[in-house]
């Protein structure tokens, strides 16, 4: 038998519901409201921030076309679950990264990011994950805590996180021993506010000194090596103009198992401005338009692409290019050409030669690479001259993107000639190596 419950809480001397419908079944788990299944209108270009709570830990975030999921759980777990994925991983159209906290398979689910791969251009996590993606022929990349990296116009940092809870059973401990920095969570920061995905963690003193999230997933179960219910209401309590998104509930179905059985009803009481709890059905959409944290307003398009003295253009679309890459043209004459470039983090061409070629950088940071010789970075400010016919390529790194100057002369054979593909391999191999 099923009983439906609608939690209200009272806080100090007001009433206020506290948006929390949740289902409970004969064994007592609470489950959310029915899923609601989406489809490829769910990826599309919007002028705001869509959040999608896909089951688990897992998040859809549509920023303005910009689309990434995080610890997608869609397929393949290996424990009965109570609830229908929103969207199959075969079903998903595209997306521009993935990113991952942790290699327990609730988070990092190889069933999903395997059959989503050809869908999606990167896959983000720890060091220690990336390796274990890299096993899987992922696009992947691997980052260090704290650091900073870009997916379009949402730059992502990497907070710590403490869950090794492997070095308590041998039979992990005769594998490896893990360590803090094989564990993170996620800071994105959108056009239109602040979204923190903690990842799984004890409750962490850092916790409280992160820049005002505008949303967070919260995860409010109450085990040892989770932030804890105790812990979940300090966070809540620090921020509390931030939307609480609940995560890492009713989708497992494991009563004896407190990390996935955690229940809104506990909130009832605890949490400043209850109003602000979501329980979202799977699949459900959540809208974050214009937020605003620590006195930053949302940003308008102008400031995501950095005042850019040229207009960006429209996306070129091409078996040459990896990853998304706007072309616009500045002067065009019979003997030579001027076109601005934007290689978005991650995206770069394939190899190929001019007929000769300058490239000015206007922002950012990138790859070059001529033919026999190493890789080099290049910043704001450097110019680089290619050699008439020299084969090279060229591209933003992982964690930046690249905007550039491209003077190209023009032959009556063109101003350029693709060849093969650049590897994956020689795109992550790491400088001077």
């Amino acid at each position: 038998m099923k009983i439906t419950v609608l939690a209200i809480a009272a806080l100090s001397v007001s009433v206020v519901s506290l948006q929390a419908q949740s289902v409970y079944n004969e064994k007592g788990q609470a489950a959310p409201p029915p899923t609601q299944p989406f489809g490829a209108e769910a990826f599309e270009p919007t002028d705001h921030t869509v959040i999608r709570w896909l089951g688990n830990a897992g998040f859809l975030v549509n920023s303005r076309g910009t689309c990434l999921m995080v610890d997608p759980m869609l397929k393949g777990f290996d424990m009965p679950v109570l609830i229908e994925s929103p969207i199959l991983p075969k079903d998903v159209p595209h997306l521009d990264a993935v990113l991952v906290t942790h290699c327990d398979n609730d988070h990092y689910s190889i069933p999903t990011c395997t059959e989503m791969a050809p869908a999606c251009r990167q896959y983000h996590s720890t060091r220690y994950v990336d390796t274990l993606m890299q096993k899987q022929g992922l696009p992947s990349f691997g980052h260090g805590i704290g650091e900073t990296f870009r997916v379009g116009p949402v730059s992502v940092t990497l907070t710590p996180a403490f869950h090794t809870w492997q070095n308590e059973m041998e039979e992990f401990r005769k594998v490896r021993e893990y360590k803090m920095e094989d564990y993170c969570g996620f800071l994105l920061d959108t056009p239109d506010g602040l979204i923190w995905a903690p990842g799984d963690s004890r409750f962490l003193p850092e916790f409280l000194e992160l820049p005002a999230p505008d949303v967070i997933f919260f995860d409010f179960s109450d085990d040892s090596w989770h932030i804890g219910l105790e812990g979940a209401v300090k966070i809540a309590n620090a921020y509390p103009d931030a939307q609480l998104l609940l995560s890492h509930w009713g989708t497992v179905d494991a009563p004896g198992m407190k990390p996935f059985n955690p229940d809104p009803r506990s909130l009832e009481g605890l949490i400043t401005n209850p109003e602000r709890i979501h329980v979202l059905a799977p699949g459900e959409p959540f809208t974050l338009n214009g937020g605003v944290h620590k006195g930053k307003k949302a940003k308008t398009a102008d400031q995501e692409l950095g005042n850019l003295v040229f207009e960006r253009g429209k996306e070129a679309v091409s078996e040459h290019y990896t990853g998304r890459i706007y072309i616009s043209g500045v002067i065009y004459k019979p003997d030579y050409d001027v076109n601005h470039l934007i290689f978005e983090a991650g995206s770069h061409n394939d190899w190929h030669i001019h007929p000769d070629a300058d490239q000015v950088m206007l922002e950012g940071e990138g790859y070059y690479q001529e033919e026999g010789k190493p890789k080099q970075l290049v910043r704001k400010g450097d110019v680089v001259n290619t050699p008439a016919n020299v084969k090279h390529w060229h591209g933003a790194t992982p964690g930046s993107r690249l905007v550039h100057l491209s003077i190209t002369d023009r032959t009556d054979k063109g101003h350029i000639r693709w060849m093969e593909a650049v590897t994956a391999e020689a795109y992550r191999k790491p400088i001077n190596e």
